[in-house]
This record gives structure tokens, sequence and C-alpha cells, in this order.
């Protein structure tokens, strides 16, 4: 008995590993808009709409009203055929200066993360007149926060996505075609066709490095000791601590106790990743 104790008390100092980290740039992004010059190879990406909508409600192409920003993340390198579960998820990019918008205006026309139809875009070979390209989807993933505005030079902006709406798409991703591709658009207006009340901000060609980037905290859904494999060990770790308090491993849910919902996320995910 003493055995299987100290067993256990190794299992929860090793768990502290669960979580994996994706962290990267994307491997394509471009500017989707009816006059964008060389919309693939661009390095500064744009977004705007009309104030009452963020994408076309007619689902035609963006033209005049409308500007989104579309980019395209590689997440091969992920373990497939394994459920993750999203514990935190953000994008960050940054706006050129100066913005030409208040943060007030910022604030109540956020730039918006959306899933796509399609995540198999090239900006290699985008081009705008293909009726089969990928467009904005009504699924909202996170929208920006205006913490770091500057008025007078660049800032990052934020954007946090919801781990709730994301992890389906997540897995979605990485379970198949391995390519995770977001939609940037909102409803910020610029005026007048050629206004500059607009988000603008680097693309991954950009020379400074200040591209779109992506990161993305998860775990095999249900591992509590971190080996990758929701088995006995994970099981008898949950019963271990229920009831505890606090931070523990086996909190699946982060809700601050190990309880029935905990231990219920291990029996459903019993044998993921194995």
């Amino acid at each position: 008995m003493r055995t299987s104790v100290f067993g256990l008390v190794a299992l929860l100092m090793a768990s502290s590993g669960a979580q994996s980290v994706f962290q990267a740039a994307p491997t394509d992004d471009v500017w989707y808009y009816d006059h964008a010059f060389n919309p693939g190879f661009t390095s500064i990406l744009r977004v705007w709409g009309t104030q009452q909508h963020a994408v076309d409600p007619t689902g035609a192409p963006p033209a005049l009203n409308y500007s989104y920003s579309l980019a395209k993340w590689d997440v091969s390198g992920i373990r497939a055929g394994v459920t993750y579960q999203v514990l935190s998820a953000e994008i960050r990019v940054v706006q050129t200066a100066p913005p030409g918008y208040t943060q007030q205006e910022g604030e109540q026309f956020p730039l918006e993360a959306r899933t796509l139809t399609r995540s198999d875009f090239s900006e290699q070979t985008w081009n705008y007149s293909d009726p089969n390209n990928p467009y904005p989807t009504e699924t909202l993933l996170g929208v920006s926060t205006m913490e770091f505005y500057n008025p007078n030079g660049t800032f990052v902006i934020p954007i946090r996505l919801d781990p709730v709406a994301f992890e389906p798409y997540f897995n979605e991703a990485v379970n198949g075609s391995g390519a995770l591709g977001i939609g940037f658009v909102s409803r910020m207006d610029p005026g007048a066709q050629g206004g500059t009340r607009f988000y603008r901000f680097y693309s991954r060609n950009d020379a400074g490095g200040r591209g779109p980037v992506l990161e993305v905290r998860y775990r095999v859904a249900g591992d509590v000791n971190g080996d990758g494999c929701v088995d006995d060990a994970d099981l008898l770790t949950a019963l271990f601590q229920f009831g505890a308090t606090g931070e523990s491993p086996a909190d699946l849910n982060g809700d601050g106790v190990v309880d029935d919902a905990d231990l219920l996320t291990v029996l459903f995910h019993f044998g993921n990743g194995c």
C-alpha cells in the first residue's frame, strides 16, 4: 500500500508537464479584397466592415465595403489521432502606426477571429477570382482588446480565443488536414472609401518579424499525469485527489475542485492517446 501511495505522489509531481504549447507564425496569409494589390505576398494585412456587419451577409467576395484577412497555421506536427483539451489560445497581431482609429473605436468595433470554410489555401497561388476561396464563417472564436493601444506608434493587438469555441476547430485541424485557418474581420468602418479608420497590421512577410502569432496551450483530454495516454494511472490519480481544492492536476475543468465532473472527464476519454 505504501508503494502505491508513493507511486501516486510521483504521478502527481510528474503531471506538471501535462500541457503542451504550440506557438508559431502562419505559413500563409493573404489580404482578401477586390482591389488588393499583391494580395498574397503583401507585408500588410487590412480589415474593415460597415459598422453593422463584419462580413458581407450576401456571401459575395469582399468588395469596397468589406476587407478580410486570412491566415493559415501548420499544426501537422501535433500528434494526430488524439482528442485535445484547449486550455487557452491567443492570436497576437501588430498594428501599424499610426492606427487611424481611437481606442474607443477599437473597443466598439474589435478585430474578430473566425473559422474559415476551408483552410487549404496557398499564399503563393492565391487568386482573388477563384470562386472556391475560403470565406469567414459565422463562428466567432474571439475578439481583440485595446489594452496596449498607442495613438502614436505600433502596438500589439491580442485576440484571446474562447477555448470552448476553439477546441473542436483545433481538434478538427490536427486530426484532419493539419492546416488551421483563421479569418480576421471587423465591423470597423473606414468612414468612406480611402478612409483611414480600419485595422492595418503586419503579415508574416514583414521583414521585421512582426506578423501574426498563434499560441495554444493544450493537453490530451482526460490525461491527468501528462504521459499522453488516458489510462488506469489517470483514473487512480483523480480518485486519490477526489475532493481536493486549489491547484491540482486532476482538476481537469479548472473550477478549483476535483469532483465528479473531473472523474467523468477521465472516464469519457479513457483510452485517448493510448
